[in-house]
């Protein structure tokens, strides 16, 4: 089984599919696992390393297996409970956090989840994949090549990608036709897949962090502002091992992220840290960076928990999709890899 994608949709596949059995090799484009759970590591000069989660935030546990993973993770040192609630900010007031629901952050850094799930698995990194190629109209089976000049074949062939990416991969199944849909996916269940993936649309993101020789005074971890450039900042170091230097986070509003979408990160950042100066006061900033995530959270989703075309040995999984009420998020897309392993395996 080949997985394009080791975000931890993927990685959830991937895990139990090794556990049933199955021979498993995971492709990504970027230099290690996790996707937007990702952790940007900073080094200071004559410092400590400094971790930011400048992707996604934080992972709930609502299902039981997300609980029974989290409550694990707890145990065994690797996760941590970081805050029951979020506090508001709005014209200079902020409201305390009140909803009591455990968001969990793992000291080392949220792709120390993604690492967690990937252990024993083989997976190749710094691959990317630019095409794929069905082999056999009889037999069956799967290639896909990748910029780096190789290629790879497998009887079963799961993507775990953002949509866009999903429908760009597949019309390389049939290059130069005007359909929609690649002529090897029609009259199977894939068909409609791939029409629902395409309609799957996403907000993006602009994310910085900033580090501090000092601390903001505050007494919340997380904060919600109502501003026009800023939904999010969090006190990052609150989620590492005491004594870690001072840190934020900060995420745009999808329509500022959308309006300054081609800006490049040194021409956002001075506008990112003004908007947080605007609402917790100045700061001292010892180093800051900024990154833009152009599919950070879907909009649009597509219905169900995931896709699997057994006729075709081909199956797709992601946040994009809704395995349950709660919306987008980290829990979403191991819920959704966890789900097409059962249809893949039979389990």
């Amino acid at each position: 089984m080949l997985v394009v994608g080791a975000g931890l949709g993927g990685l959830a596949l991937a895990q139990d599919a090794a556990r049933a059995g199955r021979r498993v090799t995971l492709l990504d484009k970027a230099r290690g696992v996790s996707g937007r759970a990702a952790t940007r590591r900073v080094t200071l000069p004559d410092g400590p390393e400094v971790r930011l989660d400048h992707g996604a935030r934080f992972f709930t546990a609502r299902s039981d297996r997300a609980r029974t993973l989290a409550e694990a993770g707890v145990r065994d040192g690797w996760n941590a409970v970081w805050t029951r609630g979020v506090a508001r900010w709005q014209a200079g007031q902020v409201t305390p956090p009140d909803d009591g629901h455990p968001r969990y952050a793992p000291p080392a850094g949220m792709s120390a989840l993604g690492r967690i799930l990937a252990r024993g698995l083989d997976v190749h990194t710094g691959v990317t994949v630019t095409s794929l190629e069905r082999l056999n109209a009889t037999r069956g089976g799967w290639r896909v090549h990748s910029r780096e000049g190789h290629h790879w074949e497998a009887a079963t062939l799961i993507l775990n990608v953002p949509a866009p990416q999903l429908t760009a991969l597949l019309g390389t199944l049939d290059p130069g036709s005007p359909d929609a849909v690649p002529a090897v996916l029609r009259g199977h269940d894939s068909e409609g897949a791939a029409q629902r993936a395409a309609a799957v649309t996403y907000d993006p993101c602009w994310a910085a962090g900033v580090i501090l020789h000092q601390d903001v005074p505050a007494d919340w971890r997380a904060l919600r502002p109502d501003h026009p450039v800023l939904e999010w900042i969090a006190r990052e170091h609150t989620k590492r091992p005491d004594g870690a230097p001072p840190a934020l986070t900060l995420h745009a509003t999808p329509a500022w992220s959308r309006a300054n979408l081609d800006r490049t990160p040194e021409q956002v950042l001075p506008d990112l840290l003004a908007a947080a100066q605007a609402i917790l006061g100045p700061l001292d900033v010892a180093q800051a960076f900024a990154h833009r995530w152009r599919y950070a959270i879907p909009a649009v989703t597509a219905p169900g928990p995931c896709h699997w075309d057994a006729a075709l040995s081909l199956g797709w999984c992601g946040d994009w999709f809704t395995p349950d009420p709660h919306g987008p998020r980290v829990e979403s897309a191991l819920l959704s890899g966890w789900a097409l392993a059962r249809r893949v395996t039979g389990t």
